[in-house]
């Protein structure tokens, strides 16, 4: 299929100012506008109604033909960026991060210095080569299980219990994201902090005051007092720190702004929660496809392939993390262009992710492309990034996340309330925050 013509080695391709009003209009604004940190449920139900994100895609679509395949330049107001537009430049930045392309970018620098100011994400190259392995260590970023999963699984199988047990008696129960994320959070401060966190909702809250303080990046100043407050409560988790939490696996050194690391995590695991449920979503509007992963659930085993598989496709379908941001620390080469040191790369995931023009299962859904990996860079598809910078995270997220699927289905079948969704052809955006699912729970004696 013909994209368009390749630029000419060494000129930079620039996008007319019209283009450029376009990118800022359909794509930037509407992402920003979601909340880049902490999701706004009122922009993600206008973006699931007015089909925000399929518009967005079919934009880059246009100017992928418009102006070929190579990265295309945008000059915006407060500073240009690079749009990229193929899958192997993709790669080529992922690949070469932090250097050339770091991925401390100022605008990521702006948004999450309000509440990790000393997070690996905005740290220069070698402050990344001090922190990537307390990230690696604690998350256990290369173990496919985490050495912590009979305890995750029972921290979960407890949490679920709880949600499933209907106070009146009924068969029935209906799950909305307000239910479902508090389930979620109890579990997940569990799991980071130790069993001491799992009612400490005042500190999930103060993380969400922060982050939604965050959205507006450059344009808030770093509240103080706030964060010196959330930041004290974290410490006191990293002063007691319980066995079997994922702060017990962090090292006992000074220097390493562990409460920046941690509320990483949790900021981090919003997201995955977010996903989790579009999942289940995915399996209530497809009986065969929830069936596998019923039986499955049923194994002994904390590796659930099958469903990690979903979550992760989930991800891909509707990313957490739309635009990948990067920073070029000198000037280099992408595409044949030459750009220069400072100039920013805007990596929109939802367009590799979801492009119909290339990929045959980009409105449906496609596990079997995740059963033993977590991105192919070759096509751009990259849930938990790539290369050096992929999140450490890339395993535990989808073994959590999985668990929390098995928990539900070893007890329940799932139904797909609202919205409507067609299993083949998915929805650009699916606004999490309106999904409602009926839980059938199991009755005794049941086969």
């Amino acid at each position: 299929m013909t994209m368009g013509p390749e630029s000419q080695p060494g000129k930079v391709v620039e996008a007319s100012i019209f283009d450029t009003v376009r990118v800022m209009k359909t794509v930037v604004a509407p992402t920003i506008a979601k909340g880049v940190i902490k999701r706004r449920a009122s922009v993600e139900a206008l973006a699931q109604h007015h089909g925000l994100d399929t518009k967005a895609l079919r934009l880059l679509q246009d100017l992928r033909r418009k102006y070929g395949n190579g990265p295309l330049l945008l000059r915006f107001p407060f500073r240009s960026q690079v749009l990229l537009l193929d899958p192997s430049h993709v790669a080529q930045v992922l690949s070469e991060t932090p250097v050339p392309f770091a991925s401390a970018s100022k605008e990521k620098r702006s948004a999450l210095a309000h509440f990790e100011p000393g997070n690996i994400l905005i740290s220069d190259a070698s402050r990344r080569a001090e922190l990537r392995p307390v990230h690696e260590d604690a998350l256990a970023a290369n173990d496919r299980v985490h050495p912590f999963a009979e305890h995750f699984k029972n921290v979960v199988n407890e949490e679920l219990q709880c949600l499933l047990d209907n106070p009146d008696g009924g068969v029935k129960i209906d799950l909305d994201w307000d239910k479902f994320s508090q389930a979620w959070f109890r579990i997940i401060r569990r799991i980071s902090l130790g069993d001491a966190a799992r009612d400490d909702e005042r500190l999930t809250g103060d993380l969400d005051n922060i982050r939604r303080r965050a959205n507006w990046g450059f344009a808030a100043f770093t509240n103080k007092r706030k964060l010196e407050s959330f930041q004290a409560q974290l410490e006191r988790y990293l002063q007691n720190r319980e066995e079997g939490s994922l702060v017990s696996r962090l090292p006992n050194s000074s220097g390493l702004d562990l409460e920046s690391q941690v509320a990483q995590w949790l900021f981090a695991f919003d997201a995955a929660g977010m996903a989790t449920f579009r999942a289940l979503a995915l399996l209530g509007c497809q009986p065969d496809q929830q069936s596998k992963a019923i039986e499955e659930a049923n194994a002994a085993s904390a590796d659930h392939p099958f469903s990690r598989a979903i979550i992760i496709d989930a991800l891909r379908l509707w990313p957490t993390s739309p635009a990948i941001l990067r920073e070029l620390t000198k000037d280099h080469q992408v595409g044949g262009q030459t750009f220069k040191k400072g100039t920013a790369v805007i990596i929109f995931a939802p367009f590799f992710h979801r492009d119909n023009e290339r990929l045959a299962f980009a409105d449906q859904m496609s596990p079997s492309t995740w059963i033993n990996n977590e991105s192919d860079l070759s096509a751009g598809l990259v849930p938990f990034s790539a290369g050096p910078a992929m999140c450490p995270a890339h395993n535990l997220v989808p073994m959590v996340a999985s668990l929390v699927m098995a928990a539900l289905l070893s007890k329940a079948t799932i139904t797909l309330v609202q919205p409507l969704l067609d299993p083949k052809a998915l929805p650009g955006t699916l606004d999490n925050f309106e999904i409602k699912l009926r839980l059938s729970k199991q009755t005794a004696g049941a086969e």
